[in-house]
């Protein structure tokens, strides 16, 4: 059932400046009050429900990676009228506070559930944002989903950007010591894995290809053949795996090792045949691809250099270039959707690995990421706002999620997984 089935939605209007509000990675976070939901009952019967309702709020801004929320403790006194009155706002106090967004509720008992009126205040603008799903009436049990659907409303509102929710990841996981790795799928905020990669063979380094097959590399035949979705793609001799599937659907870059030396070629992503050798080396090992957003570009892993590094070459294998990473072991490079950024994993100087990122328009790197504890192999969500990866941070390897700067870290499954089981390589779900 879709949210506009389940809510009564009497205001559907969306405001026309709604994906053009200029807002880009670079901008940082956006200030938000931390909401405020009046109860309208006339003995306040609803304060538990309107404290939850704003609480699940606060939380879905706070793991947006996109808006900061305020504390509580800044809200600014008054009367209540000076809330939910257009007129009345108090848009003066809360630009003092630093709050360029402002988000209240009204609450109201009725004998079919709770009437919401959600509202969100531009201080600077001194004027209401209208999005759609603001208004409804909802079923007790509902009304934190309802309040969470609003936050991603905005979202979408101010950043153009749909939310990651209902994305899948794929992953590779081993149940015990001494059992092969196997590929699994979950989607965001649940918590059922679902096993793609069949028996009792290994199967790792999961990836996604066009119309949203899993691609990974099995082991069944006694070789690394890549497989797509259970039907067996490319079995070139030695090696076939890290595929990386182009911007358009169109080609794969893959490492493979005929001769025994790992090199990317590109493959027609339908017939696998070959299309062209990007790097063609004798002593290195080349692996690692992945794609720019616009298709000119992949970056790749080299130890040419004595050491593995990330290095970019042209889509043709034209201009291979290193990068100007700090440490002497970078790799599982990962290119947001935007282009702007490059997250990796690095060990530097130090015994543990870190999630980095580098900005690819200043040339610089810097670190997400840091503890006493391996992080590695991120991906990025397919919005570019968040990134998945694996963490020893609980002494055994599971997955994580963080906001794009490297704040909001937490567990990908709410329930603690089996105390044998460790997770790899998470791959976010891309679109074709």
């Amino acid at each position: 059932m879709s949210f506009e089935s389940a809510f009564a939605n009497p205001n559907p209007i969306e405001d026309p400046r709604c994906g053009a509000m200029g807002w880009s990675f670079g901008m940082g976070p956006i200030p938000i009050a931390y909401p405020r939901v009046v109860d309208l009952s006339p003995g306040g019967d609803l304060a538990y429900i309107s404290s939850r309702l704003a609480g699940a709020m606060a939380s879905e801004a706070e793991l947006s990676g996109v808006f900061l929320v305020r504390p509580e403790s800044l809200i600014p006194q008054g009367p209540v009228v000076t809330w939910f009155s257009e007129a009345a706002f108090d848009y003066e106090g809360w630009r003092r506070i630093g709050a360029w967004l402002v988000i209240v509720g009204e609450m109201s008992a009725k004998p079919q559930g709770i009437h919401l009126v959600l509202s969100a205040y531009l201080t600077e603008e001194g004027q209401i944002l209208r999005v759609k799903s603001s208004e409804g009436l909802v079923p007790v049990n509902q009304v934190e989903t309802f309040g969470r659907n609003y936050v991603k409303s905005l979202l979408l509102c101010v950043t153009g950007l749909h939310d990651s929710e209902h994305t899948r990841i794929a992953f590779a996981r081993r149940a015990a010591p001494g059992k092969p790795k196997k590929i699994y799928v979950v989607e965001i905020g649940k918590e059922e894995v679902v096993q793609v990669s069949p028996g009792e063979t290994l199967a790792i380094l999961p990836s996604w290809a066009p119309g949203g097959k899993v691609a990974w590399t099995d082991y069944r035949s006694g070789n690394p053949d890549l497989w797509i979705d259970g039907e067996l793609f490319s079995n070139f001799q030695g090696q076939n795996s890290g595929a990386a599937f182009s911007p358009d659907g169109k080609t794969v870059a893959l490492t493979v090792a005929p001769e025994g030396n790992p090199n990317i070629w590109l493959l027609d992503a339908k017939t696998s045949k070959e299309v062209a050798r990007l790097t063609d080396t004798e002593r290195t090992v080349d692996t690692n691809p992945t794609w720019s957003p616009d298709g000119k570009q992949i970056a790749f892993v080299s130890d040419r250099s004595g050491k593995p590094q990330i290095y970019v070459m042209n889509s043709d294998g034209s201009n291979q270039r290193l990068l100007p990473l700090p440490g002497t072991y970078n790799t599982s490079p990962d290119w947001s959707p935007d282009g702007g950024k490059i997250a990796y994993q690095s060990r530097g100087d130090k015994a543990y690995f870190s999630v980095w990122v580098y900005d690819v328009a200043t040339g610089e790197a810097s670190p997400i990421t840091k503890g006493p504890w391996n992080d590695e192999s991120p991906s990025w969500s397919p919005d570019g706002r968040k990134l998945v990866f694996t963490s020893t941070r609980d002494k055994k390897q599971r997955l994580y999620l963080m906001n794009r700067d490297g704040s909001g870290v937490r567990p990908l499954f709410k329930g603690k997984s089996s105390d044998k089981s460790e997770d790899f390589t998470p791959a976010w779900e891309r679109f074709w």
